[in-house]
Order: C-alpha cells, then structure tokens, then sequence
C-alpha cells in the first residue's frame, strides 16, 4: 500500500531544494483541488518515437493511460485501469516510431495522461523480443495535447516520470490522487517536464525555471542503468545479466521487480537501495552523458533554486496552491515560488515590514503566511499577494522561533525566550501560556485530534 505523499522542504544557504523520492516527495505538491464529473472529450493523433538508449525499439506495444482520482495509485477508468486505447493495437515500426489515431477519449481536459512501451527489439538478432522493457512519458493534461506534441520515450524520460509521480503510485497502469489532492497530482506532472524533455528524451526539461539546477548527472546516470538492461535480451532477479543486477538490486521486502519501470519505482521509492552494485551498470560508453563518477549516497533526485531573494533560508512552507514560501533569514525578505519553481515575489522577495531575520513560516487556510521574526519578538501575518496586514507583538511573545496553525486558525507559537508559548487567535487576540519545565521552545506541532 503506498502511502500519501509528504512535502519534504529542505533549505540550504543561498537556496532551495525540492527532493524526489517515493516517500517524500514533490516540494511542490499543493493540495485541495476538487473534480468535478468527467467530460469525455475527443482526442487528438499523437506520435511519437521508442529509443532503449540511443537504439529504436521496434515491434513495442504502446498504451495510452489516464490518471485516476478516486485515491492515491488509484487508475482510470477506476474499475481496470486499462488503457484509453480499447483494443486498437499501437505498435512501433523497425525504426521506433508510432502514431496513435484520434480514435480515443479525454475522461476531461484537465486529466493527467501518460504513455507506456512494453517490450519489442532494441536492436536483437532477428525477432527476439525483450519483455522485461517498460519504458513511459508523462504527457500531462489530456486537452493539451495536439497533432504536434512530440513524444520521445527513452530512458530518461522514464526516470523523470516514475521519480515525480511515484508518490502516487503503485504500478505503471495505476497512478493517481484522491479527489482532494488533484491539484498535487498535476504539479508533480508538471515536475517531469523540469526533469526532463519529452519531445527531446534528455535532461533537463524546457519547464526548469531560470535559477533552477537539475541533477542531470544523477538522471543520466539512473536512464543508462535502466539502459543496461532494455538493451539486452532480458533476465530475472538472480542472473548475472543487466537485468538480473537491476532487479536483484532493486527487490524490495524479498519481492523483486520484472520490469524496468516497476525497478525504478522500486529505487524511486527506496533510494538507498545498492547505489554502490547499480552504478556499475552505467558505464563510460553508455549512451547518456554526462553521468556520475561515484556511486552516490541515494538515488533521490533534487532540484535546486537560487536567486529570487534567497538568501540563508530558514523556514519554508506550501500553500493550497502549491506554492513555496520560504524565509530568508539574512536577507530580511520573504521569497514566493510558483508551483513550477518561478518567483511570484519578484527579484529580491517580499521585504515588507520589518522583517529583520524572519525564521519560521506557515501558511493558513485564507493563503496569509505567518512569520516569526526573533530580534523583535514579532509574529508577522502576510497576505497572499505579499503585503503585511497585521503584526503581533506582547501576548508573551519572546523571541518566538516556531509557529503551528491548528483547524480553527488560531497561530500557537513556540518563544526561544521563555518559559510560554503564545497563541495568536483567528481574531487577533495574542495570549500566552505558561510552560512549567520548558525553557527556549524550539518547536511546536498541532495534534490532528
């Protein structure tokens, strides 16, 4: 059973990072967009080209899936998860290339869709076929697709797909949101295309906002272990193959994957699994470069963000929207990013009030963030669009350093200086609590119950 997906927000000086793994994933996740009822919707022709490394793949099945929103690995149409090809049959010709016909449906515009390779020749004597192949892109929203979207299936952009979307699933034909978190399904969608390109089949992808890094070493170095074995003639776990290395490397709870896909999903979510046995797969003449020297301490893979104001970030948090807003302790400014990692807070950040070394941050139900600032025993409360409406002081504030927002969005903060902890009401009244045994409270969470 997969679990909900968690933010894992990590700050570094100067800088921002978004972490991919299976279990903490998607900085940019976001939460709370509801579905409404499916309107299917005609398609478009698609084509599109099958590469294992720089090789086409010729006589591969391709599927066509759409996400589903009944629950996280949840599938389309919810009660099979099969494919929104029916029975048409799509297979690539002896140079990879494919063309899906508009003879299928959008269950909405706004549906994530995906695009899967099983099996075919990656360049084998006569017509051997290797059915340990599974290879995928991650297109997006269904109503954006049109005649010339131009879709590359390689390596890489499996690595991009699986590491982003993993968090919401559990096999290749099932990935999906509950109906609540839809919103965080379409960012992670949106990620891939940071990750990687689809229509080029290489790292980075064109939606890597200026000042962003990607881990393009870490990438290739993750498409050539998938490589090493889409170009052979397949194996299982326990033979001394590529494919055999992969899936005994990748075996998780003594269940050992099959297929490429479900080995990468298996490291996406497991991403310490055999670094050092794995990397010998990607070899100096593997076809994507440039890769890793060394066998890293994980497989996860991170997105870096400079500039925009950053400046030793202290405090970050994620609104409704999947927005990031993180503050920047030396730089006395609040720094916004859109969901695809572009500042929504101009160059140098929201530097409104005296924000003189703001460190904890939250965002509350209406998208105000609430920061603490230290020096001046100061809790600010910032409006969506950056302006700040209300600053709290007295009420036993004290040097404040950690903040929670509980249900009823009343603000509890933890005060460094004091033996309290103060709660700022949804009405503006500050009151402090007493708390007997406790020095310099450093952190605060609210119980669910």
């Amino acid at each position: 059973m997969i679990q909900s997906p968690r933010t894992l927000l990590v700050a570094l000086a100067g800088s921002a990072a978004l972490l991919l793994t299976g279990s903490a994933a998607l900085l940019l996740t976001g939460c709370g967009l509801q579905q409404t009822a499916s309107t299917l919707t005609p398609g478009v022709a698609l084509h599109g080209v099958l590469h294992g490394g720089r090789q086409p793949i010729a006589g591969a099945t391709i599927q066509f899936y759409a996400a589903g929103s009944t629950g996280y690995g949840s599938a389309y149409p919810y009660s099979s998860g099969s494919s929104l090809l029916g029975t048409n049959t799509v297979t690539t010709n002896s140079n990879g290339y494919f063309t899906i016909t508009n003879d299928y449906t959008c269950p909405s515009p706004t549906t994530p869709v995906y695009i899967v390779a099983y099996g075919g020749n990656p360049g084998l004597p006569g017509n051997a076929t290797n059915d340990d192949i599974v290879l995928m892109a991650a297109l997006g929203p269904c109503g954006n697709l049109s005649s010339a979207t131009s879709i590359n299936i390689d390596e890489v952009t499996t690595i991009a797909s699986v590491w982003a979307l993993s968090p919401f699933m559990t096999g290749v034909a099932n990935i999906g949101a509950p109906a609540t978190n839809l919103n965080g399904l379409a960012n992670a969608f949106a990620t891939v295309n940071k990750l990687a390109s689809i229509g080029g089949g290489s790292a980075p992808g064109p939606a890597l906002p200026s000042g962003a890094t990607a881990p393009i070493a870490k990438i290739n170095t993750l498409a050539n272990i998938l490589a090493s074995c889409v170009n052979s003639s397949g194996g299982h776990a326990g033979d001394s193959g590529a494919c055999g290395t992969l899936f005994t490397d990748t075996t998780v709870n003594s269940v050992a994957p099959a297929d490429t896909v479900s080995a990468a999903l298996n490291l996406a979510q497991h991403p310490n699994l055999q670094t050092s046995s794995l990397i010998n797969l990607s070899t100096p003449e593997s076809p994507f470069q440039p890769t890793l020297t060394a066998a890293p301490n994980d497989f996860s893979l991170v997105i870096t963000y400079t500039g925009s104001g950053l400046s030793a970030p202290k405090g970050l948090a994620a609104d409704a929207a999947g927005n990031i807003w993180i503050a920047n302790s030396s730089a006395s400014s609040v720094t916004e990013l859109d969901n695809a990692g572009a500042p929504l807070s101009g160059t140098n950040g929201f530097t409104v009030g005296a924000l003189s070394g703001p460190g904890a941050i939250a965002i509350d139900t209406a998208g105000n963030a609430w920061v603490t600032v230290a020096p001046s025993s100061t809790v600010y409360r910032i409006s969506s669009n950056g302006v700040t409406n209300a600053a709290f002081t007295g009420g036993g504030l004290s040097s404040p350093t950690a903040l929670a927002i509980d249900a009823a969005s009343n603000v509890w903060v933890a005060n460094a200086g004091s033996s309290s902890l103060t709660e700022i009401q949804a009405g503006g009244a500050v009151t402090s609590f007493t708390n007997p045994g406790a020095s310099s409270s450093t952190a605060i969470a609210i119980d669910p119950q």
